[in-house]
């Protein structure tokens, strides 16, 4: 496994421990430094996501701020803590925007929003090539499993897909990658078949309580992908 590969593994989930990237671990000191930061980072960010923000903090807010505007002698510091309060509280409120929020309407806009980010990042020239047992042991995550390798799988990532893990897949297809992506039944978009735009189409599929989106370019064959996805996933209750 490739330095570049490892990184990409560990920044999508950083508590994955496949069989190559666990190897990769084992044989580098500085890999290992890499994944105790990583961690220590994603365990930071945890625990500031669960400080809760009080209901009534901007009513707090508003009142102080009308006091401090009877306190003539004491205006200038209280209005300046008022200030912090106020950019802190707005800066909350837009990081869990960011976070949880997207300008995006349908599953398929916010599908064909992945394929752009990672668009030039896989070709179908890659050597590199997913094993059937690494892509199960991700797939279990969501109940599912395939039954025989069906195409060359490029790269297996979990990914957030509108703050929902998801499994994001990249094939070899017939002329550019094609991404399946594997997402709960959770997502608060609106569900939707088929879509497209300028340089790509989609299909969705509902499997056992998960999205199954496949995204391609205009020569690809998708109807065939989904006939190959029922025929070959297995999925339990």
């Amino acid at each position: 496994m490739d330095d570049l590969q490892f990184r990409r593994s560990i920044y999508a989930d950083p508590k994955s421990r496949d069989e190559a990237t666990q190897d990769a671990i084992d044989a580098d000191p500085a890999k290992q430094q890499f994944v105790k930061d990583i961690e220590a980072l994603d365990e930071k960010l945890a625990r500031a996501m669960k400080v809760p923000v009080p209901d009534d903090l901007y009513d707090k807010l508003i009142l102080r701020q009308t006091l401090d505007s009877h306190r003539q002698q004491k205006r200038k510091t209280r209005i300046q803590l008022a200030m912090a309060a106020s950019v802190a509280f707005a800066l909350g409120l837009t990081f869990n925007f960011m976070q949880y929020s997207a300008p995006y309407s349908t599953m398929g806009d916010y599908a064909l929003a992945h394929v752009y980010h990672e668009e030039g990042k896989f070709s179908n020239d890659d050597e590199v090539r997913v094993s059937l047992a690494t892509l199960n042991n991700k797939m279990s995550t969501f109940n599912g499993t395939f039954d025989s390798n069906f195409g060359e799988l490029i790269s297996a990532q979990f990914c957030p897909f509108q703050g929902i893990k998801s499994l994001h897949l990249v094939f070899q297809g017939k002329t550019s990658p094609v991404t399946v992506l594997i997402v709960p039944n959770q997502a608060e978009l609106e569900y939707i078949e088929d879509f497209s735009d300028d340089n790509f189409k989609g299909k969705t599929l509902l499997m056992h309580d998960n999205n199954v989106i496949v995204i391609g370019d205009k020569n690809e064959p998708l109807e065939q992908w989904q006939d190959n996805i029922r025929e070959n996933v297995s999925w339990s209750i």
